[in-house]
């Protein structure tokens, strides 16, 4: 379907690797896939027990004295599908299709982050009229979830000093510096009371969510955590039956739901007048709805109840700090609360580009960690990329644009965290860039990729590549 669209070749690979299941930390058919793809062109290629997989392409005649060169991207994706959808991302392919200049997935996330990336890089390898130096070509695992790939990479077995991600959705931007994060699980135990009350539910569907770090400044997009939260505590006496929201770590939640009985006699006035503002805000196309139960039985102790809103309503989500230019250098994600038996798990995320904002974030949501006797079931960190003033690489790409298309290539900090804060702390004298056509949405059902943006930055490696 994709093979008509110009760049050929890399729409042809994109359509192919789309027919993979990759859902992260289940990359083995992809691996497999590009396994294939080298042998079958006889390139090197070699593996490691993370699911990583690099294939090497010899320089072109006349540029094999120049510093090879290391293209990167990941080759997972985000699953997340609209409630009707009955696709399995275990086994069924993404089913693609053209809307105007965009490619989009029916009903699922795309996966262009970062398949498009991975897509770019077969069809350098299988160019023909390519005149580039030594290429390594670096596929990485796990990069939506856990870092498992980038985090275990041998570094020592790639000889580039060089290495150019495509995992940057941003055409005209070029990523020289990303955002160091941290990720957290943690539960507040509760205890279980018997109830005959009447009560209600808040429902909260159909939000833009997207991507933790890419989208955390869009205000339009909301949180239907701490908005259906924020409303539950202006009731006062309130105990929670059921709560659950969101999907994970890094994903901005685009649903909740909260069951709960309250004492408070205006509480319908109260809540529906609360529902008019955020729909007002938020728009027409989400679904915000509050129901009346006749029964709920069971409930979670008064205690616990606070300790579940506060800890949720005093936590600071979204963009928390910008620069002059309105770029956001810090910011929060409540991202996943599910309930157990006996407690409720919270999933959460920071962002920071300068460490002292990191600093005082953390020593403020220890603290709160504690006030709320939450328990960290897992944490982790993310290396960011550190700002190189010495980036040649950098430099060659701008110029290489210039050239190109008459205009700037835009320096970024990213809040998004990329992977190669891993590599330029394995290997501090790595010089490390970002780059990438436009995407919209990513980690949402409404993904979209740009066909002219691809074809773009397909002209622009190439060119960049062959002036290496």
């Amino acid at each position: 379907m994709l093979e008509g669209i110009k760049p050929c070749k890399v729409m042809k690979y994109f359509e192919e690797i789309s027919k993979i299941p990759r859902k992260s930390g289940k990359e083995d058919k992809i691996v497999e896939y590009l396994k294939n793809f080298a042998i079958e062109r006889n390139l090197e290629y070699y593996t490691d027990d993370f699911r990583n997989i690099v294939i090497k392409k010899e320089a072109t005649p006349g540029k094999e004295n120049k510093a090879p060169i290391a293209l990167q991207a990941h080759t997972d994706m985000i699953c997340e599908k609209i409630p009707e959808s009955k696709h399995d991302f275990s086994k069924d392919g993404l089913d693609l299709y053209i809307d105007g200049d965009f490619i989009k997935a029916k009903g699922t996330t795309l996966g262009a982050d970062n398949g498009i990336g991975v897509a770019i890089i077969l069809a350098i390898l299988d160019c023909e009229k390519m005149n580039a130096p030594k290429l390594e070509c670096i596929f990485t695992s796990e990069e939506e979830t856990t870092m498992l790939g980038a985090i275990n990479l041998d570094l020592g077995k790639i000889e580039s000093n060089k290495i150019i991600s495509l995992d940057n959705g941003k055409e005209g931007k070029i990523l020289i510096s990303s955002a160091e994060c941290n990720e957290w699980k943690g539960k507040i135990n509760f205890t279980r009371c018997q109830s005959n009350q009447k009560g209600f539910e808040l429902i909260y569907d159909n939000f833009k969510g997207g991507h933790s770090g890419g989208n955390i400044g869009d205000e339009t997009r909301g949180n239907p955590i701490k908005l259906a939260m924020e409303i539950i505590k202006k009731l006062g006496d309130v105990q929670i039956s059921k709560i659950e929201g969101g999907s994970r770590v890094n994903v901005i939640p685009r649903n909740a739901y909260i069951k709960f009985t309250t004492n408070n006699t205006d509480a319908e006035k109260i809540i529906k007048n609360e529902i008019a503002k955020q729909k007002e805000f938020y728009g027409k196309e989400v679904k915000i709805e509050l129901n009346k139960i006749d029964n709920i039985s069971n409930i979670i102790d008064k205690e616990s109840t606070k300790k579940i809103i506060n800890f949720i309503t005093e936590f600071q989500n979204g963009a928390i700090k910008r620069d002059e230019k309105g770029i956001v250098l810090q910011s929060g994600n409540m991202a996943k609360i599910q309930i157990n038996e006996e407690n409720i798990e919270i999933e959460f995320s920071e962002r920071s580009n300068v460490y002292e904002y990191e600093k005082e974030y953390l020593e403020n949501l220890n603290s709160l960690i504690k006030k709320y006797d939450m328990e960290i079931l897992w944490y982790q960190n993310l290396k960011g990329v550190p700002k190189n003033e010495k980036n040649l690489l950098a430099d060659r790409c701008k110029k290489v644009y210039k050239e190109l298309f008459k205009k700037d290539l835009q320096e970024v900090i990213s809040q998004g965290v990329v992977e190669g804060g891993f590599f330029t702390s394995k290997k501090p004298s790595c010089e490390y860039v970002c780059i990438g056509p436009n995407t919209f949405d990513v980690h949402s059902p409404s993904e979209k990729l740009s066909i002219s943006s691809t074809k773009n930055i397909w002209k622009f490696i190439k060119e960049l590549l062959n002036k290496m």
